[in-house]
């Protein structure tokens, strides 16, 4: 499917919603608006929420499971990009097939079925978290530290691959290749301003990425 003029609804979080990480930003940087000007197409539908993991957590209300149902993502393709606040904030991973969608798994393969049964003609695409350098200030751990569960980011990132693979649904790995890498501080400070968001050129730099996978995969 060629992307020039087609639609695209964003499921996300903050890196979607487009917070630069320091205090400000929004959807006006965020990679869903360089989509028009990289792929052509007619519109990029930003759902982004700060802080909303995929999972359902006792504390919030607008994780990815809870808001789905409430919104209307008729499109061409529906983009999912999240998961790092799931690593973030302790998310029990659960195991495949589990239908508890307060662990990551059960909520992954409650949202590819409900994606897919709900928009069947749409072509979904999940997309894995970015490796994040962690926010120390607000104790979110890095990529490669355990959380409070005692999983790393990776684990979460695979996850997401597993439960995709099964719903047959295209991946954008993120978290391996995304071509910003938090673990060079020059790098890091030019595109991650906190080490977990992304500046304006960052989402820049990951819309490049982003616009090219999805012309491969869709």
């Amino acid at each position: 499917m060629a992307l020039a003029g087609k639609v695209l609804a964003c499921l996300g979080d903050s890196t979607t919603w487009g917070d630069n990480g320091e205090g400000g930003g929004g959807p006006e940087i965020s990679w869903t608006t360089r989509m028009a000007e990289l792929a052509h197409v007619k519109e990029a539908r930003n759902f982004g929420v700060k802080g909303s993991s995929i999972a359902v957590k006792a504390d919030r209300s607008d994780s990815f499971v809870e808001r789905f149902g409430t919104l209307d993502l008729s499109a061409d393709a529906i983009v999912l990009f999240g998961g790092v606040n799931d690593f973030c904030r302790a998310v029990p991973l659960g195991a495949m097939g589990e239908s508890d969608v307060h662990t990551f798994y059960g909520a992954l393969g409650y949202l590819a079925r409900g994606l897919v049964s709900r928009y069947p003609e749409a072509k979904v695409v999940f997309m894995t978290p970015a490796k994040t350098a962690g926010v120390p200030a607000k104790g979110l751990p890095a990529f490669d530290v355990r959380n409070g569960v005692g999983a790393v980011e990776e684990e979460y990132a695979d996850a997401m691959c597993e439960v995709a693979g099964t719903y047959s649904i295209p991946v954008i790995d993120l978290f391996r290749e995304s071509g910003i890498s938090s673990l060079v501080d020059e790098q890091r400070r030019l595109y991650m301003p906190d080490g977990l968001h992304y500046s304006a050129a960052g989402y820049a730099r990951l819309a490049e990425r982003i616009a090219c996978d999805l012309a491969a995969l869709i």
